[in-house]
């Protein structure tokens, strides 16, 4: 990783067809806190960072849905609601997620010069999102499997995300084709509920080299974004309203 004191990289995916970063505080995306000018300046202040010029500039109305669209000449300009994960092959047209602790997964074929860009939260983990933003890439691109790459941004670890025992079920439930076991601990026992944690990353691990993707095209931050909440906005760590940090890839 490349760890700059406003956004960290990935050092493999700073490709000569390639920009992008996660971004750190003070940056904040959330849109119900900033108005549209603060967000456009932050935008510039990424583009001049990346010291390149987007022609446009696609985030998606996230909803926890496990739904990737593609991005093309023909829609570039919708709202994409109730989407969660975007895919083009469009030179210039930056793909944007805003997360604070979802996992943010970057996607890129070199061969095919396709880039994705997925918010996987609990719910779009559980649901398989990255699976879909596969196969799209697949269906629509002719992506060749052992030719995608997985960048996995600093999120919530397994550290950190704490859940009930009802989440936990929906995993047992929704995973039986994996020994999902070995990814769930047994936390404690808090006002009379016991507690689990969930390596959500080490599941969306194994969900992409069980689809084909190769071991060694997955790359991983490891960066808790609770643990590491002075630097990143984190939903479960910051104690104010949170903010938003966001993964920004674009293809040159």
């Amino acid at each position: 990783m490349i760890i700059n004191k406003e956004y960290v990289q990935f050092r493999k995916l700073n490709k000569n067809f390639v920009a992008h970063l996660y971004t750190k505080k003070p940056f904040d995306f959330n849109s119900k806190k900033n108005d549209k000018s603060i967000l456009l300046s932050q935008y510039a202040k990424i583009q001049d960072i990346l010291n390149y010029k987007c022609k446009k500039i696609v985030k998606p109305n996230q909803t926890h849905s496990n739904i990737v669209k593609i991005v093309d000449d023909n829609n570039i300009n919708d709202n994409f609601d109730n989407v969660d994960g975007l895919v083009t092959n469009l030179k210039g047209v930056a793909l944007v997620t805003s997360l604070a602790d979802c996992q943010g997964i970057l996607l890129y074929d070199n061969k095919k010069r396709v880039i994705g860009n997925i918010h996987s939260g609990w719910k779009g983990t559980l649901n398989r999102i990255v699976s879909n933003a596969i196969t799209l890439m697949q269906d629509v691109y002719n992506c060749a499997i052992n030719d995608i790459e997985v960048y996995i941004c600093p999120s919530i670890l397994k550290c950190c995300f704490e859940v009930d025992e009802d989440v936990k079920n929906q995993f047992v439930s929704s995973f039986s084709d994996i020994l999902i076991n070995q990814y769930i601990y047994k936390g404690k026992v808090k006002d009379s509920k016991q507690k689990y944690f969930i390596d959500t990353i080490g599941i969306n691990i194994k969900v992409l080299t069980n689809y084909g993707i190769l071991e060694k095209n997955i790359h991983v931050s490891n960066i808790c974004t609770k643990c590491n909440n002075k630097e990143f906005h984190s939903h479960r760590g910051d104690s104010i309203v949170d903010g938003r940090n966001i993964a920004f890839i674009v293809l040159k």
